[in-house]
């Protein structure tokens, strides 16, 4: 039996992962990306785990100094005072999206990576998958991998599952040393940073600027992100709605940004935050915001089709591996198909019962710290059950 023919459903961190990996056990692989250009990560941030970088490192000839900026420390802080409350050692190191992006996909090349492909359906039929896009011809293949994230339109479609809103956004964005004091870039250098607040928390950690090709530039940024509980309903939909009028579902990047939303997001920052935390938010030239939810499924296989990543568990972000996640499914399938010699029947279960076990611990996990970082509650510094990273499951 040889291996099978497979069609990625989303060209991100995770489905490339998935499309290299699956490549190198000798299958044909296919990548459809529903945006009609390369994609944007807007210069995020992301926390470095083995999991993210572990392809970048073992097969595709990068190192961590090629994609990651290193940190020694982690801090926690009073917010509203800039009161240190405590600080751990933590050697973590921090990327941008880019620069993972653009390597995986250096990796996969691009003759195989189909743009403007976005999903309308995915369908089991009794000679195999077959899958229809909004625009173009259908698709065929012998496994079909949906990393379309949180939002997935092949979850939707398989088990009728969008996600829950968690009660509250995060607001995003970045500052370039020029647009801070002296003394406010060297406060958040080397370390990951806690605001913490009784209502709400702000992280924020240096990253590393990447070109339009995903290479370093030898230049940092400060990334943060602020998390607001917003009431589902009235409220919530004032912050969503755009400066064109529209309500946007999930995000509201800084160009369509109700100018009483910036507002309210940079005079709440003047109110409740103090010297350093305050400086960073509204320093910020172009903020956004974006909703927290998370999904929750007890199937990832049907049939030849697999949901990965945050297209089958969709967690909230507080333990820095929402990407690790997608990587590890995309690792464990390949395992579990090479093993198998390509083997569907008998790979699938096996990964799915693993991958599931994973993504819920990994689910409960973050949202343990969501209930104690978003009310305020006892957060203490170094607590191994809100150490970053992937759960470890029996």
């Amino acid at each position: 039996m040889g291996m099978p023919k497979v069609a990625v459903i989303g060209g991100s961190i995770g489905g490339l992962t998935a499309a290299n990996l699956l490549r190198d056990i000798g299958c044909e692989v296919d990548v459809y990306e529903r945006t009609p250009q390369l994609l944007s990560g807007f210069g995020t941030g992301i926390v470095v785990q083995p999991e993210l970088v572990r392809y970048l490192l073992e097969r595709a000839g990068s190192t961590l100094d090629d994609v990651s900026v290193p940190s020694s420390s982690m801090r926690y802080y009073d917010a509203s005072t800039s009161r240190l409350r405590g600080e751990v050692d933590a050697g973590w190191r921090f990327t941008a999206y880019n620069a993972v992006y653009r390597k995986l996909l250096d990796a996969f090349g691009t003759e195989r990576y189909h743009l403007g492909r976005a999903l309308d359906r995915v369908r089991q039929t009794e000679a195999g998958p077959i899958i229809e896009f909004v625009e173009g011809p259908a698709a065929t293949a012998d496994l079909v991998v949906c990393s379309d994230g949180g939002g997935s339109v092949a979850r939707s479609a398989l088990l009728g599952v969008k996600p829950t809103y968690a009660g509250y956004v995060t607001w995003r964005g970045m500052v370039d040393r020029d647009e801070v004091s002296e003394a406010t870039w060297e406060f958040f250098q080397d370390t990951f940073s806690y605001g913490l607040l009784p209502d709400s928390h702000i992280i924020a950690y240096p990253i590393p600027q990447a070109d339009s090709d995903g290479r370093l530039t030898g230049n940092s940024r400060l990334n943060f992100q602020w998390y607001w509980n917003v009431s589902e309903g009235a409220d919530l939909d004032a912050l969503l709605t755009c400066s064109e009028g529209k309500r946007r579902s999930v995000s509201v990047h800084f160009d369509v940004l109700a100018e009483k939303n910036l507002a309210e997001f940079r005079n709440r920052a003047s109110r409740e935050l103090d010297g350093p935390f305050r400086e960073l938010i509204t320093a910020a030239a172009r903020p956004f915001v974006t909703i927290v939810s998370d999904a929750e499924i007890d199937q990832m296989a049907f049939g030849n089709i697999v949901l990965i990543g945050d297209a089958a568990i969709t967690p909230r972000p507080h333990a820095a591996a929402g990407a690790a996640k997608a990587a590890s499914d995309a690792w464990s399938l390949a395992t579990h198909l090479e093993s198998a010699s390509g083997n569907l029947a008998e790979a699938l279960p096996a990964w799915e019962s693993g991958q599931l076990a994973l993504g819920r611990a990994y689910l409960a996990k973050v949202r343990a710290m969501a209930a104690v970082l978003q009310q305020g509650g006892d957060f203490p510094p170094g607590a191994p059950e809100y150490r970053f990273g992937l759960p470890k499951v029996p």
